[in-house]
């Protein structure tokens, strides 16, 4: 299978500054000062993070920061706050480059970088269904998470769009569905680039389309075959399954 990360990302850092530090503060500000973040708490995430991939004295392309310095500037922000640790942290980053626009901020590994000051279009903030509505959908889905089954309370069940608001996704009934906190998990990771048809994923709609498992003997054979081939493994699979289904 193609993995979904990406590779050879980031940037070489510019140490020295390619700005002044007054042009610095007033994009900083301007950023601060145009964020769709309903929130006073997350807006001030964003511009703790965005303060620390450039920070002051330093150039852009900026630093290289780690995973673990997100999650400590994120904690110490909701510490602040009165507020305890977010579970899942990296969701302020993915809300960070999708509906607040910042894409320059690119990840490789565990590592973040600003690469450039752009900012595209913002998109409409994160949203939830009605009290109302989600009481409905979980009723739907017998108050079991869509892709794993996990039941509540045994499992934290939240609201999530089938498909994304960034690949057209709506906000509508039927593009909800109840996921437990470790596959909400799971299916952000696997959206972050992906340009399959969401109609068709398992993910998107695990009662219609199953994720395929293969033994790892037959995926061993794959290899030796498709390197035998000289042809990549995704498309040695789906060219035997046309002619198989070509067949009959």
């Amino acid at each position: 299978m193609q993995s979904r990360s990406s590779k050879g990302l980031l940037l070489p850092p510019s140490a020295s500054p390619t700005h002044s530090n007054r042009s610095r503060e007033e994009w900083l500000y301007n950023a601060e000062k145009a964020f769709v973040a309903p929130g006073l708490a997350n807006r001030r995430i964003f511009r703790s993070i965005l303060n620390e991939l450039w920070p002051e004295g330093h150039g852009i392309p900026g630093p290289h920061i780690s995973q673990d310095r997100i999650r400590e500037l994120i904690d110490n922000e909701r510490a602040d706050a009165g507020l305890p640790p977010y579970r899942d942290p990296f969701r302020r980053m993915r809300e960070l480059q999708g509906e607040e626009g910042f894409t320059s901020i690119m990840k490789e590994g565990v590592k973040y970088q600003l690469q450039s000051l752009s900012v595209r279009q913002k998109r409409e903030p994160r949203s939830r269904p009605s009290k109302a509505l989600w009481s409905k959908i979980l009723d739907k889905f017998d108050y079991r998470c869509a892709h794993c089954g996990g039941q509540a309370p045994t499992v934290r069940l939240s609201p999530d769009h089938k498909i994304p608001r960034a690949r057209g996704g709506s906000n509508d009934e039927e593009n909800w569905q109840p996921l437990c906190e470790q596959c909400n998990n799971l299916k952000s990771s696997a959206c972050q680039g992906c340009q399959l048809i969401c109609q068709v994923c398992s993910w998107a709609y695990p009662a219609d389309y199953k994720p395929i498992k293969i033994d790892d003997a037959n995926k061993e054979e794959i290899r030796r075959q498709a390197e035998k081939r000289g042809e990549h493994q995704s498309d040695f699979v789906n060219r035997i399954l046309r002619d198989h289904f070509n067949r009959n």
